[in-house]
């Protein structure tokens, strides 16, 4: 489902990617800013594009932000320590249950690569 102009939401570095690659097939000449973040995309992304809307989703059913599951996603954090870094964005307590939650997500998708 493509974004209308001016709509914004949070994406992972792969469908950054994804989204710029597509620009650049169809022709379009990508901008300073845009070739930056090409750039910058194709050395960092972690997952295939699909993978990353998988994983994302699966991280907002449990109650994230699509801010917060998709920097989950970009930064694939290795610990729940780690994890608990990105998840200050929530602003609010996070349990421990949550933590170990997010975390399994985070393995599957790691193993699955």
């Amino acid at each position: 489902m493509p974004l209308d102009v001016g709509q914004k939401e949070p994406v992972t570095l792969s469908e950054a990617y994804e989204i710029l690659e597509k620009r650049k097939k169809e022709g379009s000449e990508l901008g300073y800013v845009q070739k930056l973040a090409y750039e910058h995309a194709s050395k960092f992304k972690t997952l295939s594009a699909e993978k990353a809307k998988e994983m994302k989703s699966e991280l907002m059913a449990l109650d994230l932000t699509a801010a917060t599951a998709a920097k989950i996603v970009d930064i694939m954090p290795i610990n729940a320590e780690q994890l608990k870094q990105v998840l200050i964005i929530e602003k609010k307590p996070i349990e421990e249950e949550r933590v170990s939650e997010i975390m399994k997500v985070v393995e599957k998708y790691r193993k699955g690569k």
